[in-house]
């Protein structure tokens, strides 16, 4: 039988707070593949990772970090600052190309650039495998037509369902404090915003349409 495949965790530039909660999150990953954008490298090895990879055009990278890579022996690749897709991107890329089982993307969220924090959630829409945004206070995932997610919930949680390409259609919940059953979330509405946890399980699913669920953990 062949070996599960590992997750992947890719480090962006966005300030990531190695919180109790997030630490937590990442070292319930086996041995996974690490890809680092950039100032990601950074807060890869903040976090007590060495990557396996560095990739960007290291236009954001301290001295100091890459003395450190350097003696750590990490693979570096450069790319131009004048490219057609972010170091972001680039190292989710490579991050697939070793077939991991899911990825999860930290330093994607936050910091002061709005377009580069909507542009990396639309990341998700391409990825054809499990993926998760994390930072310290926030998950997202986007949710696919005739599938479902469930998640073991945490005391506080803050849980929206925002449609993200339309109208998402046939929207069932489970273990939520106001259910849908069947319902349709239209894009541009709030409907689905600041839901909360009613049971230790929750799940979601939809027939029909890209369904962005997120949670927020405001005292972690």
């Amino acid at each position: 039988m062949l070996a599960a495949r590992p997750a992947a965790i890719v480090f962006a530039a966005a300030p990531a707070e190695p919180t109790a909660r997030l630490r937590a999150r990442l070292a319930a990953l086996e041995k996974p593949y690490i890809v680092a954008a950039d100032r990601g490298a950074a807060t890869a090895l903040a976090f007590g990772y060495r990557p396996d990879l560095v990739i960007g055009d290291l236009d954001s990278v301290e001295a100091a970090t890459l003395t450190e890579l350097r003696r750590l022996g990490t693979p570096i690749e450069v790319h131009p600052r004048d490219k057609d897709a972010t170091d972001g991107q680039l190292a989710v890329a490579r991050a697939l190309d070793v077939r991991p089982s899911q990825l999860v993307l930290l330093g994607f969220l936050g910091g002061t650039r709005l377009d580069q924090a909507l542009a990396n959630v639309l990341l998700l829409v391409g990825l054809g495998l499990p993926a998760v945004l994390l930072d310290a206070h926030n998950e997202c995932l986007l949710v696919r037509s005739g599938t479902e997610h469930t998640w073991r919930t945490e005391p506080a949680e803050v849980v929206s369902l925002l449609p993200l390409n339309g109208d998402v259609e046939g929207v069932h919940t489970r273990g939520l404090r106001w259910p849908l059953i069947g319902d349709q979330l239209r894009l541009g509405d709030t409907r689905g915003v600041s839901n909360e946890p009613a049971a230790d399980e929750a799940s979601v699913s939809i027939t029909g349409g890209l369904l962005l669920v997120t949670r927020h953990f405001p005292t972690q």
